[in-house]
């Protein structure tokens, strides 16, 4: 053999060796960065479920620690250390209930573990339209909040999380979240109750899936209670999880190659350490090695194929592949530290090209989930924000519901306390006003007594209408003589026996707004008083004159509501919550006996409706009447 063809093949020789070296060099670094991608990717994935997962949990439980705060407004006793009505009590548990679409049923428990009152849940919630994302409980499923409720831990910590089970007609996990606060209006320690479905983290989990990756959450006892694998939801049976025994949870945050089911796979675990449970991302050792498996075989045949075209071209070849691989690593490590907009680009269509474009597709996919979930942070941070205003807008309602029981407990006290009255006075009261009058017929005109006497006859009258006043208090509507009352008829009737002639002199201008509104069924002459009272007021209020204003319309859908308006001199800020109570006026020449507006109250309530005052000082005021609509019955008292 010549010379050259052996230098020819020593050529071939030497180069072969290098070559086959740098190409398992390369081939050896970029399945280990490989493999190193993956691992930091299923563990940031696995961070942010587990993030995810602590947020939800908190943000529920925040939601019972202001809902529990407003407790005592519920309260309908009047003794310091009285609990609140059974009614009242169900009514504040039906509004913990509504608060988010995650809870199933809410209950109150006092600091035995007791359970007071009935829990609010609701059997068939997709009736309804603002319900429909609840899930539907029987009252055997109800049960399970007594049963499950973390009750010594909400007492001993103020919040707890019990055991999650499944529940419910449809058999979904559950658990039931507490937290413990003590009344300020006295009784012991309260705990309030809420069973948490857990469906709308199953259908998160769900989402964050790919084709090749499963995203898991379980519980401390590594039972499984969603999985993207079964659709999301999981059914609590226990799953080996990477670096622990079966049945049992890793401590923290890891990745380790395990098995389970028969199958090598690669997982990423994050424990959720706060309410014990943890978020668990795989796949299997197959499927993330493949693209390494397809660059194995692509690397040998361009070994060979360089060991004949020589050692330059397979060194090329080898610092090419080395530069790809670097890239995908530098890629992977950019999305390790939260920079989710890393991107690699294609530099070919082989499969180092399908994996950049795979590694580009699981980065818009993080990215996106890293937005929504900032996007639900965002929410949850305003919402927290906005929920002292409405915690004070609701204690504002609940005053202003308190204010019109006792203003109605008063007219009711009053009526019977007029019932009683009215015949130990009237009988006495006659019989002197009779006397009197004689007398004063029988006197002469020039008499020196009878300027005194006629003082006694009128204020003999002013008590005989007092009490006449307190009786109509006390009479309520029975139902049996009402009639349809057209509100803006009745407006004008009490308008012409007011005398419109008298108003114009005054330099009183009325004005009338009249809808097209439905009857009320009612008294008609107890409405007419009613609004006679109330315009006989604004004519007071204008005494340089002014405009009068009378307004019907139809709000919602069966209510009837009348405005009556002056411009007069308005009401005072410190007399305006105490207009309607019995015998309080503002009026010094004693002309008033403080029973007019507190009549009108008594008539629209025993109408079924309500009455409101909107008033300032120099800006008139406006008397807003709200009756419902009628439906062919009376309205009962």
């Amino acid at each position: 053999m010549k010379l050259l063809p052996k230098l020819t093949l020593l050529a071939i020789g030497v180069s072969a060796l290098p070559l086959a070296i740098a190409g398992y060099s390369s081939l050896y670094i970029g399945q280990g960065a490989l493999r190193g991608a993956i691992e930091e990717n299923e563990l940031t994935v696995a961070k942010q479920v587990a993030g995810y997962t602590e947020s939800h949990i908190d943000n529920l439980l925040s939601i019972l620690r202001v809902d529990a705060k407003i407790f005592d407004l519920t309260r309908s006793g009047t003794g310091a250390n009285e609990g609140p009505s059974p009614q009242a009590l169900l009514k504040f548990l039906e509004l913990v209930y509504h608060q988010s679409d995650d809870f199933c049923a809410a209950a109150m428990f006092d600091e035995h573990g007791t359970q007071i009152g009935q829990a609010a849940y609701m059997e068939n919630p997709s009736r309804y339209d603002a319900f429909s994302g609840h899930e539907p409980m029987r009252p055997t499923d109800v049960e399970g909040v007594q049963l499950m409720a973390p009750l010594g831990a909400a007492l001993s910590n103020g919040q707890g999380m019990g055991p999650i089970f499944l529940g419910g007609p449809m058999r979904l996990p559950h658990v039931v979240l507490a937290v413990a606060f003590d009344p300020k209006l006295g009784g012991g320690r309260r705990i309030l109750a809420a069973e948490v479905s857990l469906k709308r983290l199953a259908n998160y989990v769900a989402g964050l899936a790919s084709a090749d990756t499963d995203v898991a959450l379980t519980d401390g006892r590594a039972r499984l209670i969603a999985a993207a694998s079964r659709g999301g939801v999981g059914s609590l049976e226990t799953i080996r999880l990477p670096g622990a025994r079966e049945g049992e949870a890793p401590t923290g945050p890891l990745v380790a190659e395990y098995t389970r089911d028969g199958r090598r796979l690669i997982g990423a675990f994050a424990p959720v350490a706060t309410w014990g449970m943890g978020a668990l991302v795989d796949k299997t050792v197959a499927a993330a090695m493949l693209p390494v498996n397809k660059i194995t075989l692509a690397t040998l045949i361009w070994i060979a194929v360089s060991a004949l075209v020589g050692f330059i071209v397979a060194r090329i070849f080898a610092q090419r592949l080395s530069d790809r691989v670097s890239a995908l690593v530098a890629g992977s490590r950019q999305i390790a530290v939260g920079k989710l907009d890393a991107r690699i680009e294609p530099a070919s269509r082989d499969e180092l090209g399908e994996l950049g474009a795979a590694f580009n597709h699981m980065a818009v996919g993080l990215e996106q989930a890293r937005e929504k979930i900032t996007q639900q942070t965002d929410e949850i941070k305003a919402w927290n924000q906005t929920l002292e205003k409405r915690v004070e807008d609701k204690t504002t309602e609940l005053r202003q519901a308190q204010d019109l029981l006792f203003r109605s407990r008063s007219l009711s006290a009053l009526g019977e306390l007029g019932a009683g009255v009215a015949h130990e006075i009237n009988n006495p009261l006659t019989g002197a006003l009779g006397i009197v009058q004689l007398l004063i017929a029988d006197l002469p005109a020039a008499h020196p007594a009878r300027p005194l006497l006629q003082d006694l006859e009128s204020e003999a009258l002013r008590i005989r209408k007092i009490v006449q006043n307190m009786l109509r208090l006390a009479q309520r509507q029975s139902g049996h003589d009402t009639t349809p009352v057209d509100l803006a008829r009745t407006l004008d009737d009490a308008v012409e026996l007011c005398g419109p002639s008298d108003l114009a002199t005054a330099g009183i201008e009325v004005v009338r707004n009249y809808a097209t509104t439905p009857s009320v069924r009612g008294s008609a002459t107890q409405l007419q008083e009613s609004f006679i009272q109330i315009i006989q007021n604004a004519r007071s209020a204008m005494k340089k004159g002014g405009t009068l204003t009378l307004e019907t319309s139809l709000i919602e859908e069966k209510v009837v509501r009348v405005r009556i308006g002056d411009t007069g001199t308005g009401i005072a800020p410190e007399h305006l919550p105490r207009i309607f109570d019995p015998f309080f006026t503002t009026k010094g020449d004693r002309s008033g006996t403080g029973l007019g507006l507190s009549f009108v109250h008594r008539t629209v309530e025993d109408h079924g409706g309500a009455v409101t005052v909107d008033s300032s000082v120099g800006g008139g005021t406006t008397f807003t009447l709200t009756f419902p609509a009628d439906e062919g019955r009376a309205h009962r008292p």
